[in-house]
């Protein structure tokens, strides 16, 4: 509900200027109803429900692919030190970071999880046939995640 500043009617939220006296309300903060059966009530719960929801699939989401990055870069990329592997952790969950913060786009998630493999690779990756595979199994991964998790 917003009140009126001007002549102290009540308004629903969906309206942008007071029915009453015709005001704008844009600017007024909205408080919830006094009425316990205002659907106003059911209305901020269900989207409560709605953000904590969606925000415990992102975590889900983001620890599965954090885990994934670090799996295939033992698996396919053949890096055995924990050490090595704790750095694609990280860099893993900052590709979630910077997604989950709306920071990179479906795109550039790929660019930045390519760029911090790439990274990783020059600095303590073996050299090999796999590697190459790896670093595209990054890539497509980490689109993957941007795109879901729009």
């Amino acid at each position: 509900m917003k009140t009126c500043p001007c002549c102290s009617f009540s308004n629903e939220e969906r309206f942008p200027t007071c029915v009453w006296c015709n005001v704008s309300l844009v600017d007024v903060a909205s408080r919830a109803s006094s009425d316990p059966a205002a659907p106003e009530h059911e209305w901020r719960a269900t989207n409560e429900r709605r953000r904590q929801l969606c925000r415990s699939q992102l975590r889900f989401a983001g620890i599965c692919y954090a885990l994934c990055i670090v799996v295939t870069a033992f698996a396919v990329g053949l890096v055995v030190s924990p050490w090595v592997l704790s750095l694609y952790l990280l860099g893993s969950l900052i590709v979630v970071g910077a997604v989950v913060r709306d920071i990179v786009g479906q795109l550039s998630v790929a660019v930045l999880q390519a760029s911090c493999t790439a990274a990783l690779l020059v600095l303590y990756g073996p050299w090999h046939i796999l590697i190459f595979s790896m670093l595209i199994l990054h890539i497509f991964l980490a689109a993957f995640f941007g795109i879901g998790s729009r």
